[in-house]
C-alpha cells in the first residue's frame, strides 16, 4: 500500500529555451504528515505545486497525487485534494455564503459543520462581500473553501504571503489548530520560515529549481549544525571542515555551519586546529534554511 501523499520522480519544467525552473526532483511526503516546502522567490516552488495539480503539464519525470498522474486524471486528483493558490482569486462580486454555496455544488463530500465553525472562528459572516474583506479575511475564506470540501491532501501555496505579521501569526494558528482537529496530509509552501517550523515534521527545501533536502525536521535538525570555535590566536586561515555551509569569523572566534553532521567530526577539528574552545549548536530553521540557500 502506497504510504506517499504526493510523490515525483525526476520531475523537469522549462519555460521557453532557457530557463528551467524545476531540475529534476524527487519529492516524496508521507500521508499523514505536515511537510513545508521553503524556497526563496523563485525558487520553483509554484511551478512545482502547479504541477502537483495538473495545472501546468511537465516536461520530464513522473508524478503521483494521492495515488493519481494529474494530467491523466486531474479529476481524481482535484476531488481528493484542496488547494489553495498563490495570490488567489475569487468571485469578488459575490459574498462569502454565496462563494460557499457555489463552490459546495462541485464536491459530493462538504462539511457544513465546519463551514460554519471556521467562519465563527474567524469571526466572518456570510452576508460580507470579497470585495470589501482585509487580505487576512480573503485568506481566511479561501481556507475555509480548501478544507470544507473533506480533501484527504491540503496544498497550500505560500497563503501567508503580503499579510502583515500580526495577522500572519493569528492565521498561521488557526492553520495549526484546524490541522490538529482534521489530521489531514498538508503540503505547504511558503518562504516565510520563521512562521511555520512549529507546524512542520517533515522539511523540503529547493533553491533554483533542485531540491537541496527533504526529511523529517527533526533529522533535518541532527544533520545541519553550528560549531563555534575559539582560539587563543587569529582563525586558522586553512580551516577548512568537511560539509561546510557557511563560515563566519570575528577576531578569535568563528562559526561554522555544516551539512551531514557527525560527532567524530568534532575530535577531527580539535586535533587538527587546536581550538581552545569547541561546542555545537542546534539550529532554528530558519538559520538552516539561510545557511543552505545563501
Amino acid at each position: 500500500m502506497n504510504n506517499l501523499a504526493i510523490s515525483t520522480q525526476g520531475l523537469k519544467k522549462k519555460y521557453g529555451w532557457k530557463k528551467e525552473a524545476v531540475k529534476g526532483i524527487d519529492l516524496q511526503v508521507p500521508k499523514g504528515s505536515v511537510y513545508v516546502f521553503l524556497g526563496r522567490n523563485g525558487a520553483g516552488k509554484t511551478t512545482t505545486i502547479k504541477m502537483l495539480m495538473g495545472l501546468l503539464a511537465r516536461d520530464f519525470g513522473s508524478i503521483e497525487v494521492m495515488g493519481f498522474d494529474p494530467e491523466k486524471d486531474p479529476v481524481s486528483v482535484r476531488s481528493r485534494v484542496g488547494y489553495v493558490a498563490e495570490n488567489q482569486k475569487m468571485y469578488d462580486w459575490m459574498t462569502i455564503g454565496e462563494l460557499i454555496w457555489f463552490d459546495k455544488s462541485f464536491y459530493q463530500k462538504w462539511d457544513d459543520k465546519l463551514v460554519d465553525s471556521l467562519l465563527s472562528r474567524f469571526k466572518l459572516t456570510k452576508d460580507l462581500k470579497l470585495k470589501n474583506l482585509s487580505r487576512g479575511m480573503y485568506a481566511q475564506v479561501a481556507l475555509i473553501l480548501a478544507l470544507c470540501q473533506d480533501p484527504e491532501l491540503v496544498i497550500l501555496d505560500d497563503p501567508i504571503s503580503g499579510l502583515d505579521p500580526v495577522v500572519r501569526r493569528e492565521f498561521m494558528e488557526s492553520i495549526i489548530e484546524i490541522l490538529h482537529e482534521r489530521e489531514r496530509t498538508v503540503f505547504f509552501s511558503t518562504h516565510i520560515v520563521n512562521e511555520v517550523e512549529k507546524l512542520a515534521d517533515h522539511v523540503g527545501i529547493m533553491h533554483d529549481g533542485n531540491l537541496l533536502s527533504s526529511m523529517p525536521i527533526d533529522e533535518l535538525k541532527n544533520n545541519v549544525k553550528r560549531l563555534r570555535l575559539i582560539f587563543e590566536d587569529k582563525v586558522p586561515e586553512d580551516l577548512s571542515v568537511a560539509g561546510m555551509l557557511k563560515k563566519e569569523s570575528s577576531g578569535h572566534e568563528v562559526l561554522v555551519t555544516v551539512k551531514d553532521f557527525r560527532k567524530e567530526l568534532m575530535d577531527e577539528i580539535t586535533n587538527k586546529y587546536r581550538p581552545k574552545v569547541a561546542e555545537v549548536q542546534t539550529l532554528t530553521l530558519e538559520d538552516i534554511f539561510i545557511a543552505m540557500v545563501g
